[in-house]
């Protein structure tokens, strides 16, 4: 899974303010100052995480994943498409309608769940399972919408966020001027109903279904290419404990395609075939570790010779051992 313009552009403005602190993140994990300056950036949502699990120390600020919005200035613009589409929708409502369909096209392996209870509005993001840290993408998530929010001056009620904070002085209000509820059992922002069903006074419908249009062929592209990226793993499934027999020239032939064809087809979604091969087995991987498998045992069902290769393996993957991802699970 990806992060695209949106996410890319906050941290490059992050880095604009904040030129020196931004720099250490990047030397930490290993990213290229530079890239950031590319304006159709896509990377994975890894990298995006590790940026800032590093801010947190870097910054001393266990809310950083809610704060930063704030601190990089976001505004509905950086997300180009969605956000000119929040911008001229007629409400809140329609703005977020919209989002549920078009998010993923920015913002992958989240969802946007929108309830009403008499007079409020709760926006709940869950992130996908499969992601390592979902909590901190979903408070990633909702400060950048939060951040969409109050750009109208609009006010929210409360946030609430999974995230307990160790320092008990940590003021309960956050930079969003509303109460913060920690050690939730979930992601949301909640504002009134009323709040929801604002006219927006320039609302353009002409100029939103124009938008509407080039997301609903953005969308249509992503689940075409992300077909093909699911026919290859799907087969990859059938060589579970006998990996050492997968290359390119096998899928491609159970695919009846030519091996250049399967590339080109896999770089559209800017991805290759070993991004790919690599992803299946680490998503067999850590589901193994969540199922109380040993690291012997897995290195053995994912065709490695020894342990210690699968570990360095995983670590090039996520940049944390096996083991310390089963701790992470455990806290």
């Amino acid at each position: 899974m990806n992060i695209h313009s949106i996410a890319w552009k906050s941290i490059l403005r992050l880095q604009q303010i904040y030129p020196k602190e931004v720099g250490e993140i990047c030397s930490r994990i290993g990213l290229p100052e530079k890239i950031l300056l590319n304006q159709n950036l896509t990377l994975p949502i890894e990298v995006f995480l590790n940026f800032f699990i590093q801010a947190e120390s870097i910054f001393d600020d266990e809310l950083i994943s809610i704060n930063y919005s704030k601190m990089a200035q976001i505004r509905p613009n950086y997300a180009e498409l969605l956000g000119l589409i929040f911008v001229y929708s007629r409400h809140l409502k329609e703005s977020f309608k919209l989002l549920q369909t078009y998010i993923n096209i920015e913002l992958e392996g989240i969802k946007v769940l929108v309830t009403k209870h008499q007079d409020i509005v709760k926006i709940q993001f869950i992130a996908d399972p499969i992601i390592e840290y979902p909590s901190l993408y979903e408070n990633l998530c909702l400060s950048m919408l939060a951040a969409f929010i109050r750009s109208k001056r609009y006010a929210i009620k409360h946030i609430t966020t999974k995230i307990q904070p160790s320092n008990k002085s940590i003021n309960e209000k956050s930079v969003f001027n509303c109460p913060i509820n920690f050690n939730g059992t979930e992601t949301s922002i909640v504002i009134s109903h009323n709040t929801f069903m604002k006219k927006n006074s320039i609302a353009d419908s002409k100029l939103v279904a124009f938008l509407v249009s080039i997301a609903q062929k953005k969308l249509q592209q992503k689940q075409t290419q992300s077909n093909m990226i699911d026919r290859v793993e799907t087969l990859l499934c059938n060589y579970e404990n006998n990996y050492n027999n997968v290359n390119i020239e096998e899928i491609s032939s159970q695919l009846s395609m030519s091996v250049n064809s399967l590339r080109n087809q896999l770089s559209k979604n800017k991805t290759n075939f070993r991004q790919t091969f690599n992803q299946h087995k680490l998503k067999r991987a850590k589901l193994m570790l969540k199922e109380g498998q040993s690291v012997k045992v897995i290195s053995y069902l994912l065709g490695y010779a020894e342990p210690s290769s699968f570990i360095r393996w995983f670590i090039s993957q996520t940049n944390i051992t096996p083991t310390t991802f089963k701790k992470d699970l455990q806290s």
